[in-house]
């Protein structure tokens, strides 16, 4: 990186201009952390400079405000790529910019020339603000009464970097983002569910959502339809409310995911949670979102049964809607959609095969089909839900019963595929039509199901047995 930063430096000084690091590139530097974008201010003006970078750095230029000279330089190389966000200073010059920044800690800057250079550069660091207290401290400040107030996203962004960063947010901010919670949803939704998922992304993100939720109410203000879950009393296996039940859920699941697998399943679901399903997203925030919707659908099936207790028959097909519409209203991608969906619509199905222990062979393969990609995750969610209900009204033993039978699915799921999810198909349609003399038709299609199963029950291995099977299903002439 500081050979790419070398390089914006010596055409910087060769146009005379002034360049210097400031923002989250320098305050990761700062924290001792592996730094992501490169941020840069430049004297204006900038326009000019910010081409002739993008032309001797063979880079593409993308203008993000022409208006405000707010620029980003992307630079591929072999084996690698960077992105620099440039922004011209404005004419009030270098502090004025750095106090209408966000929070304190990105509010510093330091001369690239001295960066490079300098081995005592921090000693050159400009913090008007007072950011390098709070870095010390551990502390996020805004940087004025009026930092959420010019860009409500900036609420969300601080309980992120309060997650991925291990600080804490001063009761000032807090105080800021609770008056000011509502201009939030005046935010893009993809703009929201960026900094949604940027928290989730971290492996304990239920801290912060608890502190989302409890000390400024933006968590509900972002989704309300969390909100009927608050108080729900569930009786039956649930001590918890189905809000503080949802909650322990996703912690569960983090931990899950962090620590809880045998290492023979460990490597594949890794591989299954860090796939990328978008340009800059893995399943993970989708997956993490799915664990608070779960039970969403709860709030217009809940009947009382005596005794204390509840049902909530059909909660799991009730909640996809709703899910949906979330999902929707942020934005969320087309396979993120999809995934959370999936998840809340199915997350019954594996406790309905736990009580019917053992499943057949056949119930197995068709649940594997039904649920497609997401499996891993659906099974994921479940021993969370299960393992969150049980533990906190102290039926360890079921739980523990639980994820034995979970780990078993996962294991049949991850490594015996060939015999429960994709069995060796012994014929094709065209052999269905030749054998009972009908034509391509949904039929054919149902056939083939059949003859998958008896593949995973043992009643066709060979596809002479395969034949056979399939001539029972001849209609009579």
């Amino acid at each position: 990186m500081k050979t790419l930063l070398s390089s914006i430096q010596q055409i910087c000084a060769d146009n005379h201009q002034a360049a210097f690091i400031v923002g989250g590139y320098l305050r990761d530097i700062l924290l001792g952390r592996k730094p992501g974008d490169i941020d840069l201010a430049l004297e204006e003006p900038a326009r000019n400079l910010v081409k002739e970078l993008a032309r001797k750095l063979d880079g593409t230029l993308v203008i993000l405000d022409g208006k405000r000279s707010v620029y980003r330089l992307i630079i591929n190389t072999k084996n690698s790529s960077s992105q620099i966000d440039i922004e011209g200073i404005n004419p009030g010059g270098l502090l004025s910019d750095q106090a209408r920044r966000d929070f304190t800690i990105n509010a510093l800057a330091v001369p690239l020339d001295q960066y490079l250079h300098n081995p005592c550069w921090k000693e050159c660091i400009i913090d008007p603000m007072g950011g390098l207290a709070d870095l010390q401290r551990g502390t996020i400040r805004v940087c004025s009464e009026t930092s959420i107030e010019n860009d409500p996203l900036r609420a969300l962004r601080a309980f992120r970097l309060a997650a991925n960063l291990g600080l804490v947010l001063e009761p000032g901010a807090i105080r800021l983002i609770a008056q000011l919670q509502k201009q939030v949803l005046a935010c893009a939704g993809e703009r929201i569910w960026d900094e949604l998922a940027a928290i989730f992304i971290h492996p304990q993100s239920v801290p912060v959502i608890r502190l989302m939720d409890t000390e400024c109410g933006l968590l509900e203000k972002i989704i309300p339809e969390l909100a009927p879950l608050k108080d729900m009393v569930q009786g039956g296996h649930h001590t918890d409310d189905a809000w503080e039940h949802s909650l322990k859920t996703l912690e569960i699941f983090e931990r899950i995911i962090d620590s809880g697998l045998p290492s023979d399943l460990n490597d594949k679901i890794i591989g299954y949670t860090s796939k990328k399903i978008t340009r800059s997203r893995n399943r993970l925030p989708a997956l993490k979102l799915a664990c608070l919707l779960h039970d969403v659908g709860k709030q217009f099936c809940r009947e009382y049964a005596g005794n204390g207790k509840y049902t909530f028959y059909n909660h799991h097909k009730l909640g996809v809607p709703v899910a949906g519409a979330v999902a929707g209203r942020l934005k969320l991608s087309g396979a993120e959609n999809q995934i959370i969906k999936t998840l809340v619509g199915s997350h019954m199905d594996p406790l309905f095969l736990y009580k019917d222990n053992p499943p057949s062979p056949r119930a197995l393969r068709r649940f594997f089909s039904r649920s497609g990609l997401e499996t891993t995750g659906l099974l994921l969610l479940s021993l969370a839900d299960i393992t969150a209900s049980r533990t906190a009204s102290g039926h360890k033993d079921e739980a523990w019963s639980y994820r034995k039978f979970i780990l078993d699915l996962l294991n049949k799921y991850l490594n015996e595929n060939n015999r429960y999810v994709s069995p060796s198909r012994l014929l094709d349609g065209n052999d269905i039509c030749v054998i009972l003399g009908i034509k391509p038709s949904k039929r054919v299609g149902r056939v083939l199901e059949s003859l998958a199963d008896a593949q995973v029950e043992g009643l066709a291995r060979t596809k002479e047995e395969a034949v056979a099977f399939i001539k029972q299903y001849k209609r009579p002439t």
